[in-house]
């Protein structure tokens, strides 16, 4: 009796070790792949996304959600230990994707904020721990209600169940939607959605090619096995070749295909009206942090206004917060020469959007201020604010206390701003982080407003964040935004990406980042019905997609309480009948 028992605690121990060895692979390679997706969303060489890669790295984690969920795979482990697993599983992936995709927080908060660094690194972790909670509700939640749906059901419940989580992240507490999966795709055939669905249906449908690969691959695994290599055998399990379909669907999606996405674009854009040409200047001071709001800083300030008085274009911008004081700190005669340069007779055409701090009875405003020949002034005052850069959220001001970032709390300006109406176009300004938040930009779509952008502009400044991935992100953020809207975007930045983005998302002009130097075009803006996306968008926000994603939820959960009752009763009748 004795051995019996030592043997049995022997097996126990040793099943033991075998889950918490396979636990460990398992999380090991999860975090590799959640690392590999930030690449995929960005390039930090050349801004270049792979949207195969990140459609890749995403099935490693539904292929090891879908082993926790079979019976099989972890053999001795109840079903409420698989469903802390795949939590886990959820969380380690997305700490690991989203901590690298914006560990460049780290620079705003030790290098400019004057934060010590342990206390930094925390900072990063617990935002991307508390952000990874959403997807490890998500894939939870997969793994409880999947295993009891038919197949192309349980992709697009995967795919469904991170777009809810990819919404609460972008919409909760302020919303922080930097790096979604969808911007992975900007440069195959997915982006084609964006102009119907916008960055977030283009996530959920990569995450559903996720988990349709994740089972592609399992079945040809089987398939082609070792103990399946006769030739004969081979042939025959080879005939039944869905996996083979779903892998090729997924490829032709997700690889750059330039020239067959083209077409389909021209096709797309043939019935597209255009303003009159309007030449540009974008400005990129290469203005350090460290000497910005400092003495020196006022000394950068010159080399603006040289820029603005020199310029030969019809438009000069430059970027966010370029004038870092009040106007009335100001060097003596600063804004009155510009102004003065704009009524010469030859620059009648000519016209400047300033990055400003504006002061409003309410208190400071992050602004662009833009002035014309004629002496109109059009500002336009940033409404979503960086959390502790711009707004300390309640109960934090301690935590801003230990820093030293200046103009720490500003103004909100309001949530719809008019366009502003120049040289013939409807120029939507947005600033900083704001073109992350699309329905917020296509607002400015809404059928009820008559002055509609025809073009957009960005001014931004990532000098806060270091070299690395940040300007990169930024960039493609913009790219979405010219495709979602079918609009062309004009991105002035104090560091980079300063660039010229056409109505589809390409990259015309694009000045170095961390130089000094001024991106000179001309663009033509679009005129015409917004896209379907900013259409919806603009009108009801991100609701419909919630809505349809509550909506599927609710019915994958009906035909698996379904399922799983008629299984617990098949099997209570088994045990009837075999006492």
């Amino acid at each position: 009796m004795n051995d019996l028992l030592k043997n049995d605690n022997g097996f126990k121990k040793t099943l033991k070790l075998g889950f918490w060895v396979n636990f460990g692979l398992n999380a090991f390679m999860l975090g590799f792949a959640g690392i590999l997706q930030t690449y995929a969303t960005s390039s930090p060489v050349d801004a270049s996304t792979k949207g195969w890669l990140q459609v890749a790295s995403a099935a490693v984690l539904c292929f090891i959600l879908d082993r926790t969920q079979s019976n099989t795979s972890v053999s001795g482990v109840s079903n409420l230990s698989k469903l802390k697993t795949s939590f886990i599983y959820g969380f380690v992936f997305s700490i690991c994707w989203l901590s690298s995709m914006f560990w460049w927080i780290y620079v705003s908060l030790h290098t400019y904020g004057g934060l010590p660094t342990f206390l930094a690194v925390i900072s990063v972790l617990l935002l991307a721990g508390a952000l990874s909670l959403y997807y490890a509700v998500a894939c939870a939640a997969y793994v409880l209600v999947g295993k009891h749906l038919p197949n192309p059901m349980r992709w697009i419940l995967f795919g469904t169940l991170w777009t809810t989580a990819e919404l609460a992240r972008g919409q909760w507490f302020t919303g922080f939607p930097w790096g979604s999966v969808g911007y992975a795709h900007i440069d195959n055939a997915l982006k084609l959605v964006a102009p119907l669905g916008g960055v977030y249906t283009i996530g959920g449908v990569a995450m559903s090619l996720a988990s349709m690969c994740s089972w592609a691959t399992v079945i040809a695994l089987k398939k082609l096995s070792l103990r399946d290599l006769k030739l004969r055998q081979f042939k025959l399990k080879l005939n039944n070749t869905r996996w083979l379909f779903a892998l090729l669907v997924t490829a032709t999606l997700t690889v750059p295909l330039p020239s067959e996405i083209k077409v389909l674009e021209n096709l797309r854009d043939s019935e597209d009206s255009f303003t009159a040409p309007i030449s540009f200047s974008l400005l990129q001071g290469n203005i350090g942090q460290e000497i910005k709001y400092g003495p020196e800083g006022l000394k950068a300030l010159n080399w603006y206004k040289q820029e603005i008085i020199d310029a030969k274009t019809n438009w000069v911008i430059t970027p966010e917060t370029a004038l870092p004081v009040l106007k009335k700190y100001l060097p003596p005669d600063y804004l009155s020469d510009i102004v003065q340069n704009l009524k010469l007779p030859q620059n009648e055409k000519k016209s400047v959007l300033l990055g400003v701090i504006g002061n409003s009875q309410m208190g400071y405003t992050n602004s662009a201020e833009g002035i014309n020949a004629s002496g109109e002034v059009y500002l336009y005052s940033k409404h979503h604010l960086v959390p502790f850069g711009e707004f300390i959220p309640p109960w934090f001001k301690w935590f801003t206390d230990m820093m030293n970032i200046p103009l720490g709390s500003f103004t909100r300006g309001g949530e719809v701003q008019p366009s502003w109406e120049w040289g013939g176009q409807n120029i939507g300004v947005n600033i900083c982080y704001e073109d992350v938040f699309g329905e917020e930009i296509a607002s400015s779509f809404d059928s009820r407003r008559e002055n509609q952008p025809t073009v957009l502009v960005n001014m931004s400044n990532i000098g806060w964040f270091g070299p690395l991935l940040a300007v990169e992100q930024h960039l493609n953020a913009s790219r979405m935004r010219a495709i979602e809207m079918h609009r062309p975007v004009l991105r002035a930045t104090n560091t980079g990406a300063t660039a010229y983005i056409d109505e589809n998302g390409y990259v015309l002009g694009l000045l170095p980042k961390y130089e000094q130097g001024v991106l000179v075009g001309e663009i033509k803006g679009i005129i015409g019905r917004p896209t379907v996306y900013a259409s919806w968008s603009g009108k009801y926000g991100l609701f419909p997609i919630w809505f349809i994603c509550f909506i599927y939820m609710l019915i994958c959960i009906t035909i698996a309480r379904k399922k799983f009752k008629r299984g617990v009763l098949i099997h209570n009748t088994r045990n009837h009948q075999n006492p």
